[in-house]
């Protein structure tokens, strides 16, 4: 009631009318602002509605730039679910007709997840998938197509690093025992592969034992050293004292 009293008093000396869902204030001004016994309440509702009809456009502009940016994001964030359920149906048909052990269908979902969703983590998965059927194959350079896909990827993932082992093996097929190199180095620095350093460190061992015995000799060190890499002591110790007698 206090406030129904209070509000119908405001509404009395402001001459307050309602046009266009807008409280309308009449209010005189004097030179010196307000007239004396004024109501500040009164005075900050004129000052919004004042700044509301200066600045009309630039607030309906960046209304509608913030409903713009978050409609984008929303349909962006839907279509990119959507692709990646896509990817993710397409990817599990390859992966039963890879079990079934029908590797041309396989080859089809997984290069088509690959080639249409490479943007998604399934995307990269299939194109691991298939490099790893093409290089069972021995068609090596598709496998290097495909491995190179999933190693660079955008959701390459875990994924990434297995692909640099994959290309390293495709490249060894080829005879290019420096490009295998070079791919089983940057696998060896892969946070993901962690669990494989040891392997990863054996094969750069053998592969350096062709053609630069320091550097084989270096990796065979590394092993022995590596108290998780037991399983690699021997072969390490072996290799070593072979690259030791033939200097």
């Amino acid at each position: 009631m206090l406030f129904c009293g209070y509000f119908f008093n405001v509404c009395r000396r402001s001459k307050a009318v309602i046009w266009g869902g807008w409280w309308v204030l009449d209010i005189n001004h004097n030179k010196g602002g307000l007239p004396d016994g004024a109501d500040p309440l009164v005075d900050g509702i004129l000052k919004v509605k004042d700044f509301v009809s200066k600045n009309g456009t630039a607030i309906a502009a960046l209304l509608v730039a913030v409903v713009a940016v978050v409609g984008g994001g929303l349909i962006y964030n839907g279509v990119r679910e959507s692709n990646i359920k896509k990817a993710q149906e397409i990817f599990g048909v390859g992966m039963l007709d890879y079990n079934a052990d029908r590797l041309d269908d396989a080859l089809a979902s997984f290069t088509e997840a690959a080639g249409s969703y490479k943007q998604t983590p399934m995307g990269a998965m299939g194109a691991f998938m298939a490099g790893s059927i093409y290089l069972q194959q021995k068609n090596v350079d598709q496998a290097v197509t495909w491995f190179e896909a999933a190693a660079n990827g955008a959701e390459g993932g875990f994924v990434k690093g297995q692909a640099l082992e994959g290309l390293a093996t495709a490249y060894e097929e080829k005879g290019d025992a420096a490009s295998a190199v070079k791919y089983l180095e940057r696998a060896l620095k892969d946070k993901g592969l962690s669990h494989r350093r040891s392997a990863i460190r054996w094969k750069l061992a053998l592969l350096h034992n062709k053609g630069n015995a320091s550097a084989a000799g270096a990796y065979c060190k590394e092993l022995i050293a590596d108290t998780l890499a037991a399983q690699y002591h021997q072969k390490a110790e072996n290799l070593l004292a072979s690259i030791d007698a033939g200097k």
